[in-house]
């Protein structure tokens, strides 16, 4: 398919929005969810004649399998393997993004590496002969450091991320580490996150009417329910605002870390969380100070500078 055009009359961006559109429409035909062509105008913000037309296209242009059941009301693939032609791009753009998928796959935790190395694998077979040769060799040039080893827990992330976009409640025995005890937990699951080197999960737990950070490594049993649940107000930038790395909860406060010897000489090469700020106090000296609400990660990440990092008291100005 032909590239739109950038331009003053904004024709790619009529292109780029009308691409969205139309792989919008197969993926909701595909799953089978919202395939009328009311529920599908109602999804797009856009009049069912609109969509009628979009589908003709599909149909012409395209050569998609698309029709519609009468019975059910509803569009259908005949051909479920059928799928959307691909945009050109240029045999620098395909490197170009070979090059990143690679480097990528070496910081992306399981599972999603996996999907990762199968999209390079795509790209490479998009690439003439001598393209291939040239990232082979870029390969034997440029090391890609993994960031970190395999997580325990990762087995739960894709089930999770199901459970996650289909809105469902998970049921799960999750190992309480403070209580030395297994529970069976109902959870509404609302956002996973990756904190160094392991996954995490925040839902709605049933039975403490909260949300709280489960560990995944303490799941010892998990299965998605047939119960869809009605999404609360919950913001993950906002949920862990005053947090130093994954432990959230209680009234933010400031807290300032004095760093001395080695962390205060490489005080200038690290990137602090957000809110932080760093300042000179004498030679070799400093104090980091932000706003947490907890000070578990706080501590943990201070012991790993071996003495070098030292957490003042409240009241020590």
């Amino acid at each position: 398919m032909a590239r739109g055009t950038k331009g003053k009359g904004g024709g790619f961006s009529k292109f780029r929005s009308r691409w969205w559109a139309l792989n919008q429409i197969l993926r909701r035909i595909r799953g089978g969810r919202a395939i009328s062509a009311a529920s599908l105008a109602e999804s797009l913000s856009v009049d069912p004649r609109t969509i009628r037309r979009y589908i003709a296209f599909l149909r012409k242009d395209f050569g998609a399998p698309i029709e519609y059941n009468p019975i059910d009301q509803r569009y259908e693939l005949t051909d479920q393997t059928w799928t959307m032609p691909n945009i050109a791009l240029t045999n620098k753009e395909l490197v170009a993004l070979t090059v990143a998928a690679r480097s990528l796959a070496a910081c992306t935790p399981e599972p999603f590496a996996g999907t990762l190395e199968g999209l390079t694998a795509k790209l490479l077979d998009a690439l003439p002969e001598e393209d291939r040769e040239e990232i082979r060799l870029l390969s034997g040039k440029i090391d890609f450091v993994p960031s970190s080893a395999p997580s325990k827990g990762q087995e739960w992330v894709e089930q999770l991320f199901a459970a996650i976009r289909e809105g469902s409640t998970v049921e799960m025995d999750y190992w309480v580490l403070s209580k030395e005890k297994l529970t069976r937990r109902n959870v509404d699951p609302y956002h996973l996150r990756f904190f160094a080197g392991a996954w995490y999960l925040i839902g709605y737990d049933h039975s403490t009417k909260h949300f709280p950070v489960f560990h995944l490594a303490r799941v010892k049993k998990l299965s998605t329910t047939d119960k869809q649940f009605s999404p609360k107000p919950f913001v993950a930038a906002e949920y862990f605002r005053h947090t130093f790395g994954i432990t959230a909860g209680g009234e933010p406060k400031m807290i300032r870390i004095r760093l001395t010897g080695r962390a205060a000489k490489t005080a200038d090469e690290h990137t602090w969380p957000a809110g932080f700020t760093y300042a000179t106090t004498g030679r070799n000296e400093g104090i980091l100070r932000g706003r947490v609400g907890r000070t578990d990660d706080i501590l943990v990440w201070a012991a790993g500078f071996q003495g070098d990092a030292e957490v003042l008291p409240e009241n020590d100005l």
